[in-house]
């Protein structure tokens, strides 16, 4: 989040130098946001932020493109570090931004009730290079970032032959990484967080992306040597820095001189002992890292899942030690997952409502693997908020439950793609994606979403649009397209963990019907080749003009949403447990297809 004001005193201490020859580190989440706002610039012609976001494989490209360009200026780039855990002492910040997201998006909502126009402008090419970026307008930054950001960064970094060795998710927060790094190494990490400023980095230094120039055929930078300042604001070397960002955390009004003079006498770190300690201990140097323990095949890939992904299982102290956590914490405290803020609408159900149980069946893998005084029954999943609320207890499936949701899955997806022939298998993932929606919306007694969205983008396709040049998406439609994003992640993330599972090994341990998804999930389409919201209208196309058609008939409860709309929810769940009940009975080995009946509804 970083010390407000802590760059704007700290800048004229800093130096304009050459980047050129140096060893770097960095901070990858700030790397994300950094490439992610360069891209904003690049979109001049947009008029709001759906329409100026970038596409995850344009946010891989400059990713990639920005590096090799501090490669041509014979920087050596040593790490990229990511946060793969979320101390508990963060929670309250983390519920604090997930707040201020909703906030910004019920806002931008109010604000307009068209959220964008259906014609995206191109993505321009910086002139003089990818260091070469304009201001963001306002306008353009008045929602939260792509949801998928951070892991789209890291998933180009980890498919590139250049990075791939250098980039890791760590198990706890990239800054810790980095300040060690440069502690025993040296060098300068690149950032855009001030905090870096505070941590111990021996003889490193810390530089900013926003400051990295082109000049004339180099590239220059501000180098902040957090040694030298401290000797030249004549801080207390047994405090150093620390200090003077402590009396800035207790009083961001005040003026620099005041402030400097406070931290030379420790003024406020001596009347306030217990909150200096509390704010120093974000700042404490990692101890000597752990050796991996147990599987250790499962190191390289607890050090590549997605941050959020990571932050879930590392909850687990058995999964903890293995990715080799400084300080593993015991208990049975609350589990939370953190998922990515989908952009949808809010005044409709929470886009990751229609795919909730595979999340469920993916968080519940991991009591295959950890032991027995560690397996959870429920976590807490935290979506949107509009305050700190614990968020969503979900319960998971029990050991004998997951088979068969593994089953329901694997037979749903052969249904779909014998139904689909010739289309690719992550169309079929969208198939799916749309199936969910109707089994959800049918379980609730509502329309399904996508019959309206249909009649909704084939307007955009008529003539008389056209030529009024009134193509503009609805709420609706971006409703719909966060719902079919949500869908596609939630099997990321079973796709991570199960892959975690089936690496512990040994696969003979494991049900067969696990080990067949595993392999179906092999189709799943990475993040740089998720459609965008500009290619909404093609997402239906891509299967055919009859799909929702063919994909509502394999619906378990289209027939009896059908024959009685308005049936209420509870008669129906009734009526549909009766029905198979009986089926059941009748047939003996009928298994029903859809993953809300065995994993239960919330």
């Amino acid at each position: 989040m970083g010390i407000p004001h802590l760059i704007t005193f700290l800048q004229p201490y800093s130096e304009a130098e050459s980047i050129e020859g140096r060893h770097v580190v960095i901070d990858g989440p700030g790397f994300a946001y950094h490439i992610y706002h360069a891209c904003l610039s690049a979109r001049p012609a947009a008029w709001n932020p759906f329409e100026a976001a970038p596409s995850y494989e344009e946010l891989g490209k400059a990713s990639i493109a920005w590096l090799d360009g501090l490669r041509d200026n014979d920087v050596e780039i040593k790490k990229i570090y990511f946060d793969g855990f979320l101390p508990p002492l963060k929670l309250d910040t983390r519920m604090e931004r997930l707040m201020r997201q909703t906030n910004q998006l019920n806002q931008y909502h109010v604000s307009n009730a068209t959220p964008c126009r259906a014609s995206f402008p191109p993505l321009d090419n910086p002139p003089g290079g990818p260091f070469h970026t304009a201001s963001v307008k306002s306008k353009l930054s008045a929602l939260p970032p792509s949801p998928f950001l951070v892991p789209a960064v890291l998933e180009a970094l980890l498919d590139s032959n250049q990075y791939r060795e250098r980039t890791e998710v760590v198990p706890g927060e990239a800054d810790l990484y980095c300040a060690k790094y440069l502690s025993q190494h040296g060098g300068v990490v690149l950032t855009g967080d001030s905090d870096l400023l505070v941590h111990d980095l021996g003889n490193g230094a810390v530089s900013f992306f926003r400051d990295i120039t082109p000049d004339k055929r180099a590239l220059s930078v501000q180098v902040y040597r957090p040694t030298a300042i401290v000797e030249r604001l004549d801080l207390p070397k047994s405090h150093g820095l620390h200090a003077f960002a402590f009396e800035i955390s207790m009083d961001s009004h005040g003026t620099f001189r005041k402030l400097l003079a406070d931290a030379r006498s420790l003024k406020t770190a001596t009347a306030s002992p217990s909150e200096f300690k509390r704010f120093s201990k974000e700042y404490r140097q990692l101890p000597a890292p752990l050796e991996a323990k147990h599987p250790t095949n499962l190191f390289p890939l607890l050090r590549s899942l997605d941050p959020r992904i990571s932050e879930f299982v590392l909850q687990y102290p058995y999964l903890a030690r293995i990715a080799g956590q400084d300080e593993v914490t015991e208990g049975s405290q609350t589990f939370h997952v953190f998922l990515p803020f989908l952009l949808d609408c809010p005044v409709r159900t929470n886009a990751w409502e229609v795919s909730t149980v595979i999340r469920q069946l993916a968080y519940g893998l991991i009591n295959l693997i950890v032991p027995e005084n560690q397996q959870r029954l429920t976590v807490s999943e935290h979506r949107k908020q509009q305050d700190k609320s614990t968020g969503r207890e979900l319960q998971l499936p029990n050991l004998p439950q997951i088979p068969e949701a593994c089953t329901a899955i694997t037979t749903l997806y052969s249904q779909l793609q014998q139904n689909f022939p010739g289309v690719s298998g992550s169309q079929i993932w969208t198939a799916i994606a749309i199936h969910q929606e109707i089994e959800y919306s049918y379980s609730r007694a509502k329309i399904p979403l996508c019959k309206p969205v249909v009649q909704q983008l084939a307007d955009l396709e008529n003539e008389y649009n056209m030529r009024n040049k009134s193509k503009n998406l609805t709420w609706d439609i971006v409703q719909f397209f966060a719902q079919i994003q949500g869908s596609y992640y939630s099997f990321r993330i079973l796709k991570q963990i199960m892959s975690l599972v089936v690496s512990h090994g040994p696969p003979q341990s494991l049900p067969e019907p696990l080990l067949h998804l595993h392999r179906q999930l092999e189709s799943l389409p990475n993040l740089r080749d998720l459609p965008g919201l500009d290619s909404a209208p093609s997402i239906i196309g891509s299967l055919g003009k009859r799909a929702i058609s063919t994909i509502t008939s394999h619906s378990s409860m289209d027939e009896e949403a059908t024959a009685d709309p308005q049936e209420s929810r509870r008669a129906r769940k009734k009526k549909r447990k009766r029905n198979q009940s009986a089926a059941g009975a009748s047939s003996g080995c009928q298994k029903p297809t859809n993953p809300f009946e065995l994993l239960g509804d919330e």
